[in-house]
């Protein structure tokens, strides 16, 4: 497995948030202004926080501008080549904090930051928690994400999906519920446990990276949650080309967990 060995830098308490961007001014502009609700949110409670922003390319002038005045707490890193697992992975070893939260630049938090505070609370209160994640909704109020399972059809078997997508949310404000796996998208976990385990696999290009992390932790014995902390909205496909699908991750996904799938799912 093409795991690196990374450092665990943060050794204080509280929150960095990863984020990989690129153009898209509208997200950014939109990132820009939640970040500092939750920001105003931490300083209240004295909880310290940083957004790491990891630009891969950018050439659009507005977003340039947008770069030049970040809000206070946001550290920027230039001139990255975008590869999920791998620019992820160089943005963690500059975190500063023992909880670390990565989240896709068209994940929206401005509509309730202080869901964010509830999903730090209940990870750092969980020693047995691996990692969290929230229930995400599309702008229209359906469900993006809440948990990842897999597909048990023999020609498709242990492909990873969202179930429950595109459909009102059974879940309720405040909910806390066990899935085997929860998208990168939105995904929190320890700074520890991120390096102990090597980060995300550099050998997936596009996908399956975050639920192959998960399903490490389980294998651990550690647990994976899904917490319904309110309106986080995902446009989804905000950088990458709607409907891109890479079988060839899939592929290395099924060869390396199918059996653990299988075992979960029996």
């Amino acid at each position: 497995m093409q795991r690196r060995q990374l450092h665990r830098n943060g050794q204080t308490a509280g929150l960095s948030i990863v984020v990989l961007h690129k153009d898209r001014p509208e997200l950014l502009e939109r990132l820009w202004r939640g970040f500092p609700m939750l920001w105003e949110l931490c300083q209240q409670e004295g909880i310290a926080l940083e957004l790491l922003l990891g630009d891969t390319g950018s050439t659009n002038p507005v977003t340039l501008e947008l770069l030049e005045k970040p809000p206070v707490g946001v550290e920027i890193t230039r001139g990255m080549q975008y590869q999920f697992s791998r620019c992820n992975n160089d943005l963690f070893e500059h975190v500063k904090h023992s909880t670390v939260l990565f989240m896709n630049n068209d994940v929206f938090i401005d509509e309730r930051p202080e869901g964010v505070l509830e999903m730090y609370r209940a990870f750092v209160d969980s020693p047995t928690l691996g990692a969290i994640g929230a229930v995400l909704l599309f702008e229209d109020g359906t469900v993006q994400h809440a948990g990842v399972e897999f597909l048990r059809t023999p020609d498709l078997f242990a492909v990873p999906y969202h179930p429950g997508t595109r459909q009102p949310s059974v879940h309720q404000l405040g909910d806390t519920f066990e899935t085997t796996a929860v998208t990168g998208a939105f995904l929190m976990t320890s700074n520890e446990l991120f390096a102990r385990a090597g980060g995300f696999d550099e050998r997936y290009v596009a996908e399956c990276q975050d639920i192959d992390y998960c399903l490490r932790l389980q294998r651990a014995g550690l647990a994976v949650q899904t917490m319904h902390v309110g309106p986080i909205f995902h446009v989804e496909n905000g950088t990458r080309e709607p409907g891109e699908e890479n079988w060839a991750d899939r592929a290395l996904f099924i060869r390396r967990w199918s059996s653990f799938v299988e075992c979960l799912q029996s």
